[in-house]
């Protein structure tokens, strides 16, 4: 039952009823109580404070028009426009008591997006925006040690796997470094065996690659022999080497 003695159910909370909460037009008229208790639980809970280093890490990015989530606040995730000296006015700012209040980034927020270059959406991020981040390169060979929850052994297996397969995929005259599998497929073995994950994710995901390409199958087959893929039974057709053109 609400304030008003009506019955609701609760559903996942968004902008506009946000603003008619706000606007006094919503079940719950005292938004602003809401508001200001959950901002202290989270101060008390993660020990907030001005001069503490906070980090925003956004997966995907280029996944989103990232121009217009940003929106009035393009300038101000540039350093130069970070503080208060880089405040601006939102389109939300009827959602507090204080109108005429300002919104800026703290310079102590860090702001990490991650994206893969071979995504189709990374065109999407447009140049202006681009400029505002630093563009950091992450090797499919650079984060091995995640796989040390693996076991000594598999782990050998699999980095011997990965790069037999990565030089593969160079070799490819249609392809390149950037198609390289990185070692986060590979944590997939703590529940699968090395067939699995070639069947199931790294088989489909390089004909992806190579669809529409000359001669598919054989590069297929090529990328199964250098993973060491082996087929279960001699002479039985499976995904690996069917043409999918």
């Amino acid at each position: 039952m609400s304030l008003r003695g009506e019955e609701y159910s609760p559903s996942p909370l968004n902008i506009e009823k946000i603003k008619l909460q706000a606007q006094g037009k919503g079940v719950e008229n005292n938004w602003s109580q809401y508001a200001q208790a959950f901002i202290e639980a989270v101060k008390k809970e993660y020990h907030a404070a001005t001069n503490k280093r906070v980090v925003l890490v956004i997966d995907e990015i280029n996944r989103g028009e990232i121009s217009k989530i940003f929106g009035e606040l393009f300038f101000s995730v540039d350093p130069g426009y970070r503080g208060p000296a880089g405040e601006v006015s939102t389109q939300y700012a009827n959602l507090h008591d204080e109108v005429e209040k300002k919104f800026y980034i703290p310079e102590n927020l860090y702001i990490i997006g991650t994206m893969n270059d071979i995504d189709r959406s990374v065109d999407s991020f447009d140049f202006a925006m681009r400029r505002r981040f630093r563009f950091v390169e992450i090797k499919a060979d650079e984060r091995l040690e995640m796989l040390d929850s693996l076991g000594e052994e598999k782990k050998k297996d699999a980095i011997r796997r990965m790069t037999a397969l990565n030089e593969a995929i160079s070799a490819d005259e249609e392809l390149n470094e950037n198609y390289h599998i990185g070692a986060s497929y590979f944590l997939k073995l703590k529940h699968l065996e090395f067939e699995d994950l070639w069947t199931d994710y790294l088989c489909p995901l390089l004909q992806d690659y190579v669809r529409g390409m000359y001669d598919e199958k054989g590069r297929m087959e090529n990328f199964a022999k250098a993973y060491g893929y082996v087929k279960t039974q001699a002479g039985e057709e499976d995904d690996t080497t069917e043409d999918q053109g």
